[in-house]
């Protein structure tokens, strides 16, 4: 049959039962199922959640009272439909008009984008990093004047970024500065990643670094991170009037309720919430207590802001001594946000009674920071046992205490007199700390901390890159935050 033979026995259909369109739709509900998204599978096999046009409807509009989206407003979908987060940002155009757009294919994602010109669309960490390596591939085979240009206005994107980030206002020099900074090299950057008409760029399933974070900032993206799941989401949302910070996950969002558990699990309800799991009433009935959905998450709320702190998977969350989960991996990350601090562990466990951090100074950087204040020094392990520098970074640790809960904070810390080094094996190749392998290692310093000491002498054998191996004996200070 041909197509306009299809189209004449609709137009005649229609003729005959000039309603039946109305009435189709009059006998769908809000709660009936509209898709079932199935979840990742982290704690066993994928499960079918089960979506109303509800769900997606609140969705979307909790996401526009945030967003500050306007009608016909370009919106991308790249991120597997099978992710309810992509599911209601396809459901935007019900409620803001917002027009939908898919790219032609992963590998035609940059010029699409351009194309498109979209006011928001959602990216997962890796593909945000991926942007940005890539167009630093590109500044390293430009020309010498753009690399310098580059090069040049970044630092002053950085300190306008973090003024705004922290809800400051950049004074008249900087804005200046900006503005010419944003005329000869952000717009470009922006116009050549296809982000010159971006509202809100949004990244979720996992945390993006602050590097990364920062750096878009910088070039002018309004770029935030947010929380959710199949079962409620949203969970948070970007709100303007508050501070972004790379620790936390974002301000509660329109609609939504959190409440932290005394096992530190976040729950939440939210107005976009599943139905239940897909012909699993037991694994269903496991996951709502009341109403609220317990997320399998360990968090807070942060108490300056409100804000969401999300910290690991439960399951992968340690306990202490006295029963106090913390999470390691989230303590170890906040610390590295730090500009100062390349590496560090958080150990604790069920035989101690508080957390204790070994910390690796970034050399370089607090290098220069002490030949700008005139701190002399000779090598890495003189530097790391300066009390300027633990000065330095005190404040930056007793920062990251303050999204923790009182019992999981680092109460003592270190500064190591060496890095972390994979040809001795502490790291894996691809730079994770061998967490077990560095307690044992350093099992005098650590039993130093947790006795009571605030100096201890430290020998080592460190090998050197000529293949050479030498003894090395140094004091090692031991600081306590009170």
């Amino acid at each position: 049959m041909k197509y306009d033979e299809v189209v004449a026995l609709g137009v005649e259909y229609e003729r005959t039962q000039p309603a039946v369109f109305k009435d189709a739709i009059l006998i769908g509900k809000r709660e009936d199922t509209a898709v079932l998204c199935y979840t990742s599978g982290t704690t066993g096999l994928p499960k079918g959640v089960v979506v109303s046009h509800d769900y997606l409807v609140n969705n979307a509009r909790a996401a526009g009272y945030t967003r500050h989206l306007y009608p016909y407003e370009e919106y991308l979908s790249f991120i597997a439909p099978a992710w309810i987060a992509e599911q209601a940002g396809i459901a935007g155009w019900v409620v803001n008009r917002s027009r939908i757009n898919f790219p032609e294919s992963p590998d035609t994602i940059m010029l699409d984008l351009r194309e498109i010109g979209a006011a928001s669309f959602m990216f997962g960490p890796p593909q945000w990093e991926g942007l940005l390596k890539l167009f630093q591939v590109r500044v390293n085979d430009s020309s010498w004047l753009k690399r310098t240009v580059y090069h040049l206005c970044l630092p002053v994107g950085y300190r306008v970024a973090d003024d705004v980030m922290h809800l400051k206002h950049p004074r008249l020099f900087w804005k200046i500065l900006y503005s010419i900074c944003n005329l000869i090299c952000f717009r470009p950057m922006r116009d050549y990643l296809g982000l010159s008409h971006l509202k809100i760029g949004i990244t979720a399933g996992a945390l993006l670094g602050p590097d990364p974070l920062r750096w878009y900032r910088a070039i002018g993206v309004n770029l935030a991170q947010i929380y959710g799941l199949s079962e409620a989401n949203p969970v948070t949302l970007p709100i303007m009037g508050n501070p972004v910070k790379p620790e936390t996950v974002g301000v509660i969002s329109v609609g939504s309720q959190v409440r932290i558990t005394s096992e530190q699990e976040i729950w939440v309800k939210s107005i976009g919430q599943f139905t239940g799991y897909y012909k699993k009433p037991e694994a269903t009935a496991d996951k709502l207590v009341n109403g609220w959905v317990k997320t399998g998450d360990g968090g807070a709320i942060e108490s300056e802001d409100g804000q969401l702190v999300f910290y690991d998977r439960l399951q992968d969350m340690l306990n202490l001594k006295d029963g106090t989960k913390y999470s390691p991996t989230y303590i170890s990350n906040a610390m590295k946000f730090i500009p100062y601090i390349k590496d560090c562990i958080a150990i604790g466990g069920e035989d101690k009674d508080f957390i204790f951090g070994i910390v690796v100074i970034d050399f370089d950087s607090v290098g220069r920071w002490a030949e700008k204040n005139r701190i002399p020094y000779t090598t890495m392990a003189d530097l790391s046992q300066k009390k300027e520098v633990y000065d330095l970074i005190e404040p930056d640790v007793r920062r990251v205490n303050k999204v923790l809960p009182s019992a999981a904070q680092i109460k003592r810390y270190l500064i190591l007199y060496k890095e972390f080094d994979a040809d001795e094996g502490e790291l894996t190749r691809t730079r994770k700390v061998k967490r077990g392998f560095i307690e044992q290692r350093y099992a005098d310093l650590v039993n130093a901390a947790y006795n009571g000491l605030d100096t201890i002498e430290a020998r080592t054998r460190v090998k050197y890159r000529d293949g050479t191996e030498r003894d090395i004996s140094t004091m090692v200070n031991i600081r306590s935050i009170g």
